[in-house]
């Protein structure tokens, strides 16, 4: 069995279109031995615009007078197919989704017929490796991490660094590549008659489906602690905390018999509580906070809006307040 390794460059993308300029490839045996590595440059027809992720300039290791010389993607669609598609082979990007995704752009555009094949992606099975679900790791964060030299954006390079990265993966963990596939639940994507399916991991499928009822219940919380809030009226037994309005940062407001305790304690002493940040003068913010909730107050409290922000430790001294 063959392991391919490919990667794309476009001379633009945009949400329909994607104007692939290089298509790059590594192919290896199962013992990462390079049988052939290669970059096919490709007319675009059309302007260079070219932007990374983050919407700055990208710059490619090419000359870009050269890519008019070469034939568009029509011309070079069969050997692309043919590399890609196919028995007793293992077809791998990193972030494999965009390319997959700028192949099927490029055949709709060519009015070509589908690719048909299934790939595995190193940036997902490195996920699911290191359980490191939160966020994606880059192609060149990898190269660092596994000490890998190549020239980032040149395609054939991209997918050469690629196959090293899953060369590392296997010998971390001694096994072969198709082992490693197995170990980490990695299921293949999939492109065909022009629909395509990414590759996924079993361990971030349940990430996500954990992360995605934990973020249920916290709303479902936050919207029963709104309902107390709207409904607690008392009269208060003291004016000590007569004109301040309080806040509370999403943690605490999620732990409901302690932030239930606390809005009680307030509206006895006399205070109020907001359940808008523009509505309060006094913001208390979980201890080691860093939400986007604190950044807006902190924000407010330099605007001179809100007097006082103070960590829930600080205030449960400050006023005494029965948090138990």
């Amino acid at each position: 069995m063959n392991y391919v390794f490919f990667d794309i460059e476009c001379a633009c993308v945009y949400k329909n279109v994607a104007k692939i300029c290089v298509f790059g490839y590594c192919i290896a045996d199962e013992n990462f031995n390079i049988l052939q590595k290669e970059d096919i440059l490709i007319n675009p027809n059309g302007k260079f615009h070219l932007t990374d992720h983050g919407g700055t300039g990208l710059v490619l290791p090419y000359d870009y007078d050269d890519f008019k010389k070469y034939p568009d993607f029509k011309k070079f669609y069969p050997k692309i197919k043919e590399i890609l598609e196919g028995e007793n082979k293992l077809v791998f990007g990193h972030a494999a989704i965009n390319d997959v995704k700028y192949l099927n752009l490029e055949t709709r555009r060519y009015k070509l017929p589908s690719f048909n094949f299934r790939f595995a992606d190193t940036q997902i099975l490195y996920m699911a490796m290191t359980e490191t679900f939160d966020r994606q790791a880059g192609l060149e964060s990898l190269t660092q991490i596994f000490e890998i030299d190549y020239t980032p954006h040149c395609a054939a390079d991209d997918a050469y660094a690629t196959m090293r990265i899953a060369q590392e993966m296997c010998e971390r963990d001694a096994c072969s590549l198709p082992e490693l596939l197995e170990k980490y639940g990695i299921r293949f994507g999939k492109i065909e008659n022009y629909q395509f399916g990414n590759c996924v991991s079993r361990r971030r499928s349940e990430y996500l489906s954990e992360k995605k009822r934990e973020k249920r219940e916290r709303g479902e919380r936050r919207a029963k602690f709104n309902d107390f809030v709207y409904g607690y009226r008392v009269r208060p037994q003291s004016q000590e905390l007569r004109g301040k309005r309080f806040s509370f940062s999403r943690s605490i407001e999620e732990d409901l018999p302690l932030a239930k305790n606390l809005v009680k304690e307030i509206v006895r002493r006399g205070g109020r509580y907001s359940l808008k940040l523009s509505g309060c003068n006094v913001f208390v913010e979980a201890d080691n906070d860093d939400s986007v909730r604190r950044g807006a107050a902190q924000k407010l409290k330099e605007e001179g809006k809100i007097a006082e922000i103070l960590t829930l430790s600080d205030f449960l001294e400050k006023y005494s307040a029965e948090g138990e």
